[in-house]
């Protein structure tokens, strides 16, 4: 009996030193790393904002924008994923599920709305917030970027010119299968409201709303990418060049084709070594 009982007694002294050795290392991560992933939404309109992280005290949000068409498993592996590498840097990361069945201008409303959403609820101000997107989310990252005065932007191969990309997918099915539904209601729009095409190409283009884009940019292209040809990015860079801005990193991969992933090899060792820098001097 005797035995029993001081077997049992080193069993229990030997869960609470374990208990104990775990809850201190758990108070010794740094915010923002958790021993586990937390996953919990925001419901915004008839979409989601996906978070990532530890609800504490929040001083820095990563907004991440998955590309192709809209997608719930896309937007939580994009959450989880950006959280997995880049949550260590301090970052609580925010992925943007946006509904299905948008226009262009509508899915770009509503990337604005979410980060005004995220600026009140979680009290980050635009300076503290950089917005990542990849093909069409980059696209989005910029426009959205460009219409609430962000202070840093990453665009991974993302088109910069919205005439030029509707040209592109005309001779590719695939590619038309997901922009020729933009074009129809951005040329719907034009001719309802007797506006001038040209203008509005424009005016929804990253590339001729330059001088409106004040903080820090990545630019992030593969040389081999035949989807969303480099040439939008390199456009977009000389474009900035000719504004005057010197706020832009131009990264391009020579081996790498369209969608390769921003959390693997040199891609993430660059935007990391950007979103260190953007930390340091926000």
């Amino acid at each position: 009996m005797k035995t029993k009982i001081h077997r049992l007694f080193i069993v229990i002294l030997l869960s609470s030193t374990i208990f104990i050795a775990a809850l201190t290392l758990f108070l010794m991560l740094p915010p923002g790393v958790s021993t586990h992933l937390r996953l919990y939404e925001e419901v915004l309109g008839n979409g989601r904002i996906l978070i990532c992280g530890q609800n504490t005290t929040i001083s820095h949000a990563l907004v991440v924008i998955h590309g192709g068409r809209a997608s719930s498993q896309a937007a939580v592996e994009y959450c989880k994923s950006f959280y997995d590498k880049l949550g260590d840097l301090g970052f609580l990361v925010f992925s943007i599920d946006y509904p299905e069945n948008m226009t262009l201008m509508d899915e770009i409303n509503y990337v604005v709305k979410a980060i005004e959403y995220i600026k009140m609820k979680y009290f980050i101000n635009y300076e503290k917030m950089c917005i990542i997107g990849t093909s069409r989310g980059g696209y989005l990252a910029l426009m959205a970027g460009i219409k609430t005065g962000l202070e840093c932007i990453v665009d991974a191969y993302g088109p910069t010119d919205l005439e030029e990309t509707f040209n592109h997918a005309r001779r590719d099915p695939a590619l038309w299968s997901e922009w020729g539904g933009y074009y129809t209601s951005i040329i719907k729009n034009i001719e309802d409201n007797k506006l001038n095409k040209t203008l509005v190409l424009q005016d929804l283009s990253p590339i001729y709303n330059v001088a409106k884009i004040h903080g820090r940019i990545l630019l992030m292209h593969g040389l081999r990418d035949e989807t969303i040809p480099p040439t939008h990015t390199v456009m977009l860079a000389e474009a900035l060049e000719k504004e005057g801005k010197t706020n832009y990193v131009i990264k391009l991969y020579e081996e790498e084709r369209h969608g390769f992933s921003l959390l693997k090899g040199k891609p993430y060792e660059d935007l990391r070594k950007f979103l260190q820098e953007f930390l340091e001097k926000s």
